[in-house]
């Protein structure tokens, strides 16, 4: 793994949304792609037009919040809004943080399987799939989801943004989590 570097991570709450300038749409999101694309932000990587980095997102929550919003609001006058019924898929945080940074390289999204996100980027990059990649854990729980589906409410999102050859931290094979590996680089 000494050919990838570890070049930037972050660690988000929804307390650090408000420090970054996004457009109108930002609004209309649901809170997962608020705190990915937030925890993309944080990372201070100006990715520029390059086609060829990847994004992976990891949740263990996937829309959950957003399903029972969803879901709460189907027999209200008028229906639910269509705005709304986008954010129902996992993997809509995934296509937010393409569209933004304008990255047309291979993504992924992964339902539990947050341990993953360090592996499958690195097998990207080894394989010449992406020269970069952008691995983002977000989970939000608000609380009537949590009370719901008895899970525990939370808010927290990680980002990592890895790339093939110098110019960062060696990614070890020890780094086998996102979490984690933020944690040791910002240490």
């Amino acid at each position: 793994m000494s050919n990838i570097a570890v070049v930037a991570t972050s660690s988000v709450t929804p307390a650090d949304v408000s420090r970054y300038q996004f457009g109108s749409r930002f609004g209309r999101m649901d809170p997962v792609c608020q705190l990915g694309l937030t925890a993309v932000e944080a990372l201070g990587v100006k990715f520029g037009s390059r086609a060829d980095i990847g994004v992976i997102v990891a949740t263990n929550a996937g829309s959950l919040t957003t399903d029972v919003q969803y879901w709460r609001t189907r027999n209200e006058p008028g229906g639910v809004s269509p705005s709304l019924f986008i954010y129902t898929l996992p993997s809509s945080v995934t296509g937010e943080i393409a569209i933004r940074h304008g990255l047309t390289g291979p993504n992924l999204c992964l339902l539990g399987g947050c341990d993953q996100v360090l592996g499958e980027a690195a097998e990207w990059l080894r394989h010449g799939e992406a020269t970069g990649c952008v691995c983002v854990e977000c989970d939000v729980v608000a609380t009537d989801a949590g009370e719901l589906a008895g899970v525990p409410v939370v808010a927290r999102a990680w980002a990592a943004f890895l790339q093939r050859g110098g110019g960062g931290i060696p990614l070890t094979e020890n780094d086998r989590d996102l979490r984690s590996l933020c944690a040791r680089v910002r240490a």
